[in-house]
């Protein structure tokens, strides 16, 4: 099979982290530094139009720095405001950074130390029906890696690729006449709930006489609120569909809903109900939106450079979902419209609009398609191509990869060396 890529420049694999020296924020530099977890204690109540948020971290530096300044991202859409925040009781102020928060810090939180910071501030809602989706509506704070502040760097739709730290919450509420579910967690009783490990969840605020349909695919628990029976089953045997293509859906608890208004979002873990969206397919249920919900799980090392993997893995569900794919046509795609390759991991803003998507989509796609079928020896190369997902899905799913990460993945998957790899795949 024809290679036009194959005379492009040699091969190299990122640094890895022990290679890669960090500023430090209290000084200095460090190599294969990390280390930040917390817990939340949280308050949701409602006063009039808008939300009042209540919010208690406690936030423990695992790291070798002493830090001064605690970095955080509210979801751009939320805006908060009359924000109020301590740290160890004592008043603080929170400053903007981009799209990110800044909190100064009088004295270091220095290694193995805790800082309590609570905050305290309010959000409307926007706009919605009687059911209202809340995309993540409490701070977030960034992971600390490699001696600096891992945060979002811009407030596009990329931004739910950044990195996260896993932390353990406890919600409470108090909404009159109102019920409240997420999209990860336990109902401890009518006004709380515990979600542990987690990085990212959803809240659906509802009246307490909306019914809801509870059931199961696999291991997982699934909510339908506000849909209609007809439309859960058909939701239901999609990803039944998709969880044997992909795997077991990585999360305990997936929400789906309605929204009448037409105004909502998908969040992680939860699936919006849309019929105005362009291939929706039946009763507005959206095969890639879906497959998102199994890939939000996956944590990219850098998001800026790393997209490509979660590109590749969206497109390749969908067609092997579909059955509908073409390692010809893709290719002959590429040699119609491009007569050089760039790396697959490059920073995004270093590829015009036509390169990034057939540099971090369609290439790495022809290419791995390729591997899989020169590997495979049965007739029936659906199933390879499905066995290739599951093994992918097992190995990362819920845990964080990079580009080195995923070459390595397909060196030892193929039998191939990295030079080999590099016959399919530039990586820079």
């Amino acid at each position: 099979m024809k290679r036009w890529f194959l005379l492009i420049i040699s091969f190299m694999l990122i640094p890895s982290c022990d290679d890669q020296m960090s500023f430090l924020p209290g000084g200095g530099t460090s190599t294969g530094n990390q280390g930040v977890n917390s817990t939340y204690e949280m308050k949701l109540e409602q006063e009039d139009d808008y939300y009042r948020a209540t919010v208690s971290i406690d936030i423990r530096n695992h790291s070798n720095d002493s830090w001064n300044e605690l970095m955080f991202y509210f979801e751009h859409s939320l805006q908060p405001f009359d924000i109020e925040v301590t740290v160890n009781e004592n008043e603080a102020e929170m400053r903007q950074v981009q799209s990110c928060f800044a909190i100064d810090l009088d004295d270091y939180i220095r290694p193995n130390d805790r800082a309590a910071v609570e905050l305290s501030y309010r959000f409307y809602p926007g706009e919605a029906g009687s059911v209202q989706a809340i995309q993540p509506w409490y701070p977030l704070l960034g992971d600390y890696v490699q001696g600096e502040w891992q945060v979002f760097e811009s407030i596009d739709s990329n931004n739910m690729m950044a990195r996260l730290t896993k932390n353990d919450y406890t919600l409470t509420y108090d909404l009159q006449g109102k019920q409240v579910i997420t999209s990860a967690g336990e109902r401890v009783d009518g006004s709380t709930i515990e979600i542990e490990d987690t990085d990212l969840f959803s809240t659906i605020v509802m009246p307490d006489e909306i019914d809801k349909i509870e059931s199961t695919v696999g291991d997982t628990d699934v909510v339908s609120v506000n849909v209609h029976p007809s439309d859960v089953d058909i939701a239901l045997e999609k990803i039944k569909q998709l969880e044997a293509i992909i795997g077991s859906y990585p999360g305990n608890q997936l929400i789906l809903v309605e929204d009448e208004h037409q105004t909502m979002f998908n969040s992680p873990g939860t699936f919006v109900l849309r019929d105005n969206i362009q291939g929706s397919g039946e009763n507005g249920w959206s095969a890639y939106e879906l497959i998102n919900l199994w890939y939000n799980h996956l944590h990219l090392e850098d998001p800026q450079t790393d997209f490509w993997i979660k590109n590749v893995l969206d497109m390749m569900t969908l067609e092997t979902y579909h059955g509908n794919f073409s390692v010809e046509a893709l290719q002959s795609q590429m040699d119609e419209d491009v007569g050089y390759v760039l790396p697959v991991n490059l920073h995004r803003e270093n590829y015009n609009y036509n390169e990034f998507r057939l540099f971090t989509q369609v290439l790495p796609r022809v290419a791995i398609w390729e591997l899989i079928e020169e590997s495979w020896q049965d007739d029936n190369v659906q199933e390879a191509h499905k066995q290739f997902l599951s093994e992918f899905s097992h190995e990362f799913m819920g845990e964080r990869i990079s580009t080195e990460d995923m070459a390595e993945f397909l060196c030892e998957y193929f039998h191939i060396t990295e030079e080999e790899l590099h016959n399919y795949i530039v990586i820079e």
